[in-house]
C-alpha cells in the first residue's frame, strides 16, 4: 500500500472535513480513500450481477476517534482509536431489499467477492470490510500519525 498517497488523502480530505470530530456515524463516500472506494464499487457490481434486486448500502465510512472511543467503551469495537474507518479505508455495509434496510443480504457471497478483490473482512464483524489486513494496521498507524 502506498502510505504516502494515503497520508495525503488523510491530511487533505479527512482532517479538514467538518465530520472529523463527528459523534454520529458518517456514510460520506467522499471520505473514503479513492483506491478503496473503487474496489468497493467493483465488488458491489459483481454482487449485483447475481442479486440485482439487492442494493448495497454503505452504513459507515469515516469514524472519528471520539466515536471510536465511545464504541470501544460500549464494547461495540475492539479498537479504542485510530481504527481503519478513521483513515478512510474501511466501510460497514448493509442491504436495501424490497424497500427495507436490512442485514438479510448474502454476506457470505459479498465477503467472498471482497476477498477476491484483495480486501480484508473480519471474522467478528459481518458487514465490515477494509483495505488492509489486520496485521498491517500498526504499520499504517505509524506511517500516518
Amino acid at each position: 500500500m502506498n502510505y504516502e498517497k494515503l497520508k495525503e488523502h488523510y491530511d487533505n480530505t479527512i482532517r479538514p472535513s467538518k465530520k472529523f470530530y463527528s459523534m454520529s456515524p458518517v456514510n460520506d463516500l467522499g471520505l473514503l480513500y479513492t483506491e478503496f472506494l473503487e474496489k468497493l464499487i467493483i465488488c458491489f457490481a459483481k454482487y449485483n450481477e447475481k442479486y440485482p434486486e439487492h442494493d448495497i448500502y454503505v452504513v459507515e465510512t469515516y469514524r472519528s476517534n471520539e466515536l471510536q472511543r465511545k464504541y470501544y467503551k460500549e464494547r461495540k469495537s475492539k479498537i479504542r482509536m485510530n481504527g481503519m474507518h478513521h483513515f478512510g479505508i474501511a466501510a460497514d455495509v448493509a442491504f436495501y431489499i424490497d424497500g427495507e434496510f436490512t442485514y438479510r443480504g448474502n454476506y457470505d457471497f459479498l465477503r467472498k467477492i471482497f476477498k477476491e478483490e484483495g480486501l480484508t473482512v473480519l471474522n467478528w464483524e459481518l458487514g465490515h470490510v477494509q483495505m488492509i489486513p489486520v496485521s498491517e494496521q500498526g504499520e499504517l498507524r505509524n506511517a500516518l500519525i
